[in-house]
């Protein structure tokens, strides 16, 4: 009974103080406002957009991966932009993506995502797809910046020497499939030849069609081949930056951040205020 005598008492004297105080609090949380407000106008507008990628370099480096072409290189390497960025480091960002050191000086921000799926147990497993978020302070810049970030992966020495061999290896590998596409399609015509030749009323024997169903399996492995081998480059744009036209305003968020440290800081003023006075 006492506590809730004294919590009530102390809500009634703190109700009093904020009365006793209302128009220095109001003034405090009116310049803060105004401050958040003033800042949002002269500050350098930036637009945000969203990319959805694809590589190919867990295929590249032919490497024991947890999920299929794992995106955690292709991921590092992009966030790893992000510490030119930061450091304002721009002749250097210029370089790595291949363009002017005015199309690169409106970043403001590039981070990339792995991307996951919920299955049917709600648990979540990882795409072999990746996001790009990117923050500029020019909307026009953004297909040149796509176009930087495909030169930035086509051109690491890393990537290109992986890439070249992998490209080799594929086509070494259809032609290694076509040359013995060619063998079975003899040896089945010779098989059939001999049939006739025995007068075998059955052309079709277990035999022709363990033949076909080589064929056929050795025709989708050079098909898969000659797919991967278009498709998986070391980036691909599933779908490209989507346009913008409304810069990002966060003038609500940081007004009401605003108004309640400018209150907080109202609160300490009036109270050393009426301290000073008892």
């Amino acid at each position: 009974m006492i506590e809730e005598l004294n919590l009530s008492e102390l809500f009634a004297n703190f109700v009093k103080f904020l009365s006793r105080n209302s128009s220095l609090l109001l003034v405090f949380m009116g310049a803060g406002i105004i401050c958040v407000i003033g800042y949002q106008k002269f500050k350098t507008p930036y637009y945000e957009t969203k990319a959805i990628c694809m590589s190919g370099i867990s295929e590249y480096e032919r490497q024991e991966q947890i999920e299929d072409l794992s995106q955690r290189t292709a991921i590092d390497l992009i966030n790893h932009l992000q510490i030119n960025i930061e450091n304002e480091d721009y002749l250097a960002l210029s370089i790595s993506l291949g363009l002017d050191l005015e199309i690169v000086s409106s970043l403001k921000n590039i981070e990339a995502e792995q991307l996951y799926q919920q299955d049917m147990n709600e648990k979540f497993y990882a795409l072999n797809k990746f996001e790009i978020l990117l923050n500029t302070y020019d909307k026009d810049e953004i297909k040149s910046i796509k176009t930087g970030l495909i030169y930035y992966f086509e051109n690491n020495q890393y990537i290109s020497q992986y890439y070249k061999s992998y490209k080799e290896s594929s086509k070494t590998l259809i032609n290694d499939i076509n040359d013995e596409i060619k063998v079975l399609n003899q040896i089945r015509v010779e098989t059939n030849m001999n049939s006739f030749a025995l007068g075998s009323p059955n052309t079709i024997s277990g035999g022709d069609r363990r033949l076909s169903n080589e064929i056929i399996a050795l025709s989708h492995m050079r098909e898969e081949i000659k797919t991967n081998s278009e498709l998986l480059k070391p980036l691909s744009f599933v779908q490209n930056f989507a346009k913008v036209n409304q810069k990002e305003d966060d003038v609500l968020i940081l007004g009401a951040l605003g108004a309640i440290l400018s209150f907080i800081l109202g609160l300490f003023v009036a109270l050393v205020k009426e301290v000073k006075t008892v």
